[in-house]
């Protein structure tokens, strides 16, 4: 599908300029019924089905099991029980009546054609590993340590009780009954033979038998494929996290230990996303690797945005180009922050981004350009609950104000490239309660809290108010409401205001307001509305914000 250009005229009969949407990112449905939504809580995905009428199905968020077209429309949304830790693996596999489903440490079963919102049918079966292929309708599963058969009727049939308890099982060659724990995987069906039963090393997490090769998934995206003898054929196969190989391979991680892959015809295979979001990877065979297609899923969530001075934008640490489309894979990621995410994100005067947040631990500063992998300084005096920061000045040289949702926070002396050079003592922006977001305009911090832009000017060791404001005419319309967020860029800023569905592009000196987008106080789904825009970024006359309500990225153009 192609994004339309929406064209949107100014609410002044006066203005010369139009803000319109230039397209969709993020969100592989789009727009409308097609649109893809996860659920609010995330989940861990859980392994990919591609069924006989062309459907793709994973997990989108904890309790809720979505089904897509190929080509990245929402077909259908289904409850599932709660659950989705990502240490529980639960399942999805298709069976000769329907799919097989795995929460927790239940079974349960759902027909291939079933009406959208039915819920999956519990078998009286408990099993917390799942194997994601049957042979002749009987798929393998285990609990804890013991491993039996269970087929789509929830009739069993024992296999073998082990000394450990089960990582993953799968069917492989010769329909042998197959194991992963402690980094091994062996065969433990009776009609092993005496030297085919292993162990072996894995060829990764969640190891499984499918087109006549072992696949194991890793970090940094990668996904590793071995042969019928689990010896490396040829390996690594996408990603590049090889345990053997210093230096850089474009990652995605949103295939972040994958949770399983399904053939959907020839060389095109589908991939599972550690958190649901799937991809279409084509097989080269001349070089032996996984190339990424299509994306296909939705934005969640997004904490921070930023647009590079390419005009690159920057999103869960990986980035996409103004060009791209709906169902774009990200690229060049790197490993992105632990939840809640970025405490913000700013593009820098020099084309740079700097983003803080929480990386394995530890409070860190990713800084870089958008085409490449992040640098990272760590260790930084990262503020409890930071959730914004922008660009200002401390001791006489750039610095970052990074703060918490009341405006206290601490100043991160950084050089031009955004790189971490120092401490520069704690800072607050007074008479701040509700603060969602911080950008700056020449010397000035703007800060967007509750329905209020805040000025703010340097003075001393700290920041002083210099101005208020949350209207810019006498009507109804020219009142900002509840809840905003802002970024300047340019001499311009960029107001998306969430309670009223639109966003706004103003003067930053003057206040006049130059361009709006979106249907005043009326959600909606095309590419002329906006539900909940929240996170903005811009450069130049373009901007991109978060329309949280839609889990979509929109791209704004303002033009003459």
């Amino acid at each position: 599908m192609k994004a339309l250009a929406i064209f949107i005229t100014l609410l002044s009969p006066l203005a010369a300029e139009t803000l319109h949407c230039s397209g969709v990112l993020g969100n592989s449905g789009e727009q409308g019924a097609a649109l893809v939504r996860f659920a609010a809580k995330p989940a861990s995905g859980m392994g990919v089905v591609y069924d006989a009428s062309g459907s793709l199905w994973d997990r989108a968020g904890d309790g809720q099991l979505n089904r897509y077209a190929a080509d990245g429309r929402l077909l259908a949304s289904y409850p599932l029980p709660p659950g989705g830790a990502a240490n529980e693996r639960d399942q999805i596999a298709q069976g000769p009546v329907g799919l097989l489903i795995k929460v927790g440490r239940k079974l349960y079963l759902l027909a291939n054609d079933a009406a959208s919102g039915t819920a999956p049918q519990p078998l009286s079966v408990e099993a917390n590993r799942l194997s994601a292929n049957h042979h002749e309708g009987w798929f393998a599963a285990a609990l804890d340590k013991s491993v039996f058969l269970v087929n789509s009727a929830g009739e069993t049939k024992p296999v073998a009780t082990l000394d450990d308890n089960v990582t993953d099982i799968a069917i492989g060659p010769d329909d042998g009954i197959y194991v992963s724990s402690n980094g091994e995987i062996r065969r433990v069906d009776s009609f092993a033979p005496a030297d085919r039963r292993g162990p072996w090393p894995s060829p990764g997490d969640r190891a499984q038998w499918l087109a006549g090769a072992w696949f194991g998934s890793a970090w940094h995206g990668t996904l590793r494929r071995f042969d019928a003898q689990l010896q490396p054929d040829p390996g690594v196969v996408l990603g590049g996290a090889s345990g053997s190989f210093i230096g850089y391979v474009p990652g995605n991680h949103e295939l972040n230990d994958a949770r399983g892959l399904a053939q959907v015809r020839g060389q095109l295979f589908a991939a599972s996303g550690s958190e649901g979001i799937l991809h279409l990877l084509e097989w080269q065979p001349a070089a032996r690797r996984f190339s990424i297609l299509r994306r296909i899923g939705a934005v969640p969530t997004c904490s921070a945005l930023a647009m590079d001075g390419s005009g690159r934008i920057w999103f869960y640490s990986g980035f996409w180009e103004w060009s791209d489309a709906p169902d774009t894979p990200l690229r060049h990621s790197v490993p992105p922050p632990q939840s809640p995410g970025f405490a913000g994100a700013i593009g820098l005067p020099g084309g740079n981004i700097a983003a803080p947040g929480i990386r394995w631990g530890k409070p860190s500063l990713y800084y870089g350009k958008g085409d490449g992998p992040a640098s990272l300084s760590e260790d930084i005096p990262l503020p409890r609950d930071a959730i914004a920061c922008t660009l200002t000045t401390a001791k006489d040289r750039p610095a970052l104000l990074v703060t918490d949702d009341k405006g206290t926070g601490r100043l991160l002396l950084i050089n031009s490239e955004g790189k971490y050079e120092g401490d520069g003592g704690p800072s607050e922006l007074p008479g701040i309660t509700t603060l969602t977001s911080l950008t700056y305009h020449g010397n000035e911090i703007l800060a967007a809290t509750a329905n209020s832009i805040v000025r703010f000017t340097p003075q001393d060791s700290g920041f002083r108010e210099t101005a208020r404001w949350n209207s810019w005419g006498d009507s109804p319309a020219d009142h900002f409401g509840e809840s905003i967020h802002a970024t300047a860029d340019s001499g311009r800023l960029w107001v998306s205001d969430s309670t009223r569905h639109r966003v706004l592009c103003f003067d930053a000196a003057s206040r006049k307001l130059l361009g709006s987008f979106g249907t005043p106080d009326q959600a909606g789904t095309s590419l002329s509305q906006l539900d909940r825009p929240t996170t903005i970024a811009a450069r130049g006359d373009h901007a991109v914000v978060f329309d949280s309500g839609n889990q979509r990225l929109i791209k704004l153009e303002l033009s003459e």
